[in-house]
């Protein structure tokens, strides 16, 4: 995978190899520093296709809060799995001086962990949370690079293109997604531009293992429906790096696999799509006849590999009959609430919430659908619930459905059926947003039975993270069952437009030193600025594990800045707490102080465009003057 050939063994005698040479020696390179053949391949495209001139490469562009917020909330799933793995890494390689991120497959880092004490080293070469990192604009870098040649890279020192980045060393290695796509990139950087081949090469294959943990493991979310047969060379061993994955339809026939799967055979994941395995692996048993999750010996062209079985939870009954060994019990994608309220300090009925209760409980005593919708961790499901119980008094019965796990037609039209029995129901759909076609056709046909049942109907709740009608534009929604739906909205504002986000910490903040058996707990002043400064991405749910985190962690009276999650204070009290918790004016000099004076970078991270910024400086320079 790592092509170490140079330019020079292979580099034909053109004009644009020739400049290469040329940019090389004026840097004082001379021809003993050859370049690795991606590399030049890629100094190439800089010069023939992007046209970058190699000390006048722009500095990344960082993006906003908000368009960072939506990114993280759009990618949700994804990072919630890759984030342990990034952890990991990060704690494996922190002594080293590393820094460890995790890029979108547009190049925006969106995971970002570092030692406070290098943050300044790095931010100087434009490496910061959010920043955006792709060949065409930055030139050789290792994201863009990664990104654009599908593979594990190395850049060190001066292999990079652009002048300002040339301090650094970036290893990365890419993860890749359904059907080979790249979903994200895995980045190790260091402020050292040393080349020392022998660490290179151990970081390099430490990041590359990460990536096929990450990969493995989204596999799996991606095709928790499917049979999946999880390959692996030895039976001892046990790191999902080493596995290779392959995901199956109900005739054992393949759909998609891994990326370490052409590694262990030798052959490329779309030679195998459609294939049987029984007939790949020259099994003498059919799939249906193996006992899951136990290890078992397949024969691939002469060798042996070992593998696993695996078989959805929502399955398994129908596999164990299958045996003759009685039916196992599948998870139920149905569960009841019945008598089991939200605690009382689930949710903090603020005088926003309150209105919103009261209009929701209206629409939905009415027998209209409703709409619950709302970034992640407003407390969505659990305001469902609260509203469903209270319009359905005590004798009535909840029922909470995660769409996430309707993955077939009969299974989806068996739990929506059932649901007819029950008298008195309210149906609670959680994240409605992945609700597949199956499942859409399902639920049109009882929200149709339903109305001709006339007033002894169901209720309905939908809860989603996204806009249905973007959905129904983007083909993802029928059209006809949002007009069925479209009884009644509820819209959860994000905590950052809250406007009393004082009175909203400090609610919450008394709930979980409650719950926690600490009442007399206060919180000092500066641990209060930066939870009233921090942009809270993951709203309710964030705040309460960071109080959570922060009261556990506290042994006194009080909760200090150093009993806060560390991400936390890192993104707000070590740039500039003092400065943050005053005017707009200070706000501004704090950021521009942040950013190295640079006005472009300045109004990314405040979220307002370059015109607006430089207008309220100089508004903030005439009232000085005066």
């Amino acid at each position: 995978m790592w092509d170490m050939k140079t330019s020079d063994e292979i580099r034909p005698a053109d004009p644009v190899w020739q400049e290469i040479d040329s940019i090389r020696r004026a840097r004082g390179l001379g021809d003993a520093a050859r370049l690795p053949d991606v590399v030049a391949e890629s100094w190439k495209r800089c010069l023939a296709d992007y046209n970058l001139l190699p000390d006048r490469v722009p500095r990344a562009e960082v993006l906003g809060h908000t368009e960072l917020r939506l990114l993280l909330d759009e990618r949700e799933e994804f990072l919630r799995i890759a984030e342990p793995e990034v952890e990991r890494l990060f704690s494996r390689l922190v002594d080293s001086e590393y820094l460890v991120s995790l890029a979108s497959p547009q190049g925006a880092m969106l995971l970002f962990r570092c030692d406070y004490q290098y943050l300044g080293e790095l931010a100087g070469s434009g490496v910061i949370p959010g920043s955006v990192w792709t060949e065409e604009r930055q030139g050789t870098n290792g994201v863009g690079t990664c990104l654009r040649v599908g593979q594990s890279v190395s850049i060190v020192g001066s292999q990079h293109y652009g002048a300002a980045t040339q301090a650094l060393t970036c290893l990365t290695a890419p993860v890749f997604g359904r059907q080979g796509a790249i979903e994200s990139v895995i980045n190790v950087t260091s402020a050292r531009a040393e080349v020392d081949a022998r660490m290179n090469n151990v970081v390099r294959n430490i990041v590359e293992r990460s990536a096929r943990r990450i990969e493995n493991a989204y596999f799996g979310r991606m095709h928790r429906g499917n049979v999946q047969l999880r390959l692996v060379n030895s039976a001892e061993t046990m790191d999902l790096a080493e596995e290779g994955r392959l995901a199956l339809d109900d005739t054992g026939r393949i759909l998609d696999g891994s990326s370490h799967v052409a590694r262990l055979l030798g052959c490329p994941i779309q030679h195998l799509i459609g294939d049987s395995a029984e007939t790949l692996f020259d099994l003498d048993a059919a799939l249906s006849d193996m006992r899951p999750d136990r290890p078992i010996s397949l024969s691939y062209q002469g060798r042996t590999l070992q593998a696993v079985l695996s078989i959805p939870e929502t399955r398994t009954g129908r596999v164990a009959r299958s045996q003759g060994k009685g039916a196992a019990s599948a998870r139920p994608a149905i569960v009841p609430v019945r008598n089991a309220d939200p605690a009382p300090g689930d949710l903090r009925i603020d005088p926003i919430m309150a209105q919103a209760m009261d209009r929701a409980q209206r629409l939905l005593s009415a027998g209209l659908p409703l709409i619950v919708h709302g970034e992640t961790g407003t407390g969505k499901t659990v305001f469902a619930q609260t509203v469903a119980r209270r319009c359905s008094g005590e004798e009535g019965e909840l029922v909470l459905i995660d769409c996430a796990t309707l993955d077939r037609e009969l299974e989806t039209s068996g739990v929506l059926q059932a649901c007819l029995t029950r008298p008195k129901a309210c149906l609670i759909f959680d994240r409605f947003n992945e609700l597949g076609p199956a499942g859409q056709a399902a639920l049109l046909a009882l929200l149709e039975h339903d109305r001709q049942s006339g007033a002894n109907g169901l209720g309905i709740i939908v809860i989603t993270a996204l806009d249905l009608e973007v959905m129904v534009k983007e083909g993802k929604l029928r059209a006809d069952l949002l007009h069925r739906l479209k009884g009644g909205a509820i819209s959860l504002a994000p905590l950052r437009s809250n406007p009393d986000l004082a009175g909203t910490i400090r609610g919450l903040f008394q709930m979980e030193r409650a719950a926690l058996g600490k009442p007399a707990l206060e919180l000092e002043e500066e641990a209060r600025l930066v939870l009233l400064n921090y942009y809270w991405p993951g709203n309710l749910r964030q705040v309460r594990l960071a109080l959570r985190h922060a009261i556990a962690l506290a042994e006194g009276k009080s909760v200090r800045l150093d009993h806060l999650p560390d991400d936390i204070v890192d993104e707000i009290a070590r740039k500039d707490l003092t400065a943050r918790s005053q005017s707009e004016a200070s706000k501004i000099e704090a950021a521009l102080r942040y950013n190295g004076g640079n006005v472009s970078l300045t109004a990314k991270y405040l979220g307002v465009s370059r015109a607006t910024l430089y207008r309220k400086i100089q508004i903030q320079k005439a009232r000085e003057e005066s």
